[in-house]
């Protein structure tokens, strides 16, 4: 079992993060150039699925793939801490920082119409 959870789950996480990136990847590429917003993707379907259903499987993916990554750095975690706390990664910190603010600014930005 320690074997599973030392070798096998970290492989299988990083494989479906693979995936899944490639797949948030296609399906933004999708929805801005194959299924336009306005009059103009009015009616259109891609594999039986509206702008509006592809967006939403988009977005319940980027949930996932946050998850996962969130999965990835727990079991991962002594690495990340050697990495941020290591003299000559001053540069860690900023990343940690950064990626914090990119994802919990769009949540409290305020909103206006």
């Amino acid at each position: 079992m320690a074997d599973f959870k030392r070798i096998w789950l970290p492989r299988i996480i990083n494989y479906v993060l693979l995936c899944g990136s490639t797949f948030l990847f296609g399906t933004g590429l999708a929805l801005a150039y194959r299924l336009p917003r306005g009059r103009g993707g009015r009616g259109l379907e891609m594999l039986g699925m509206t702008r509006q259903e592809w967006g939403d499987l988009h977005l319940y993916a980027g949930i996932l793939m946050g998850l996962l990554v969130l999965v990835h750095l727990a079991l991962h975690w002594s690495w990340v801490k050697r990495a941020t706390l290591s003299i000559t990664s001053g540069f860690g910190w900023l990343a940690i920082l950064f990626a914090t603010l990119c994802g919990v600014l769009p949540l409290v930005l305020p909103i206006s119409r």
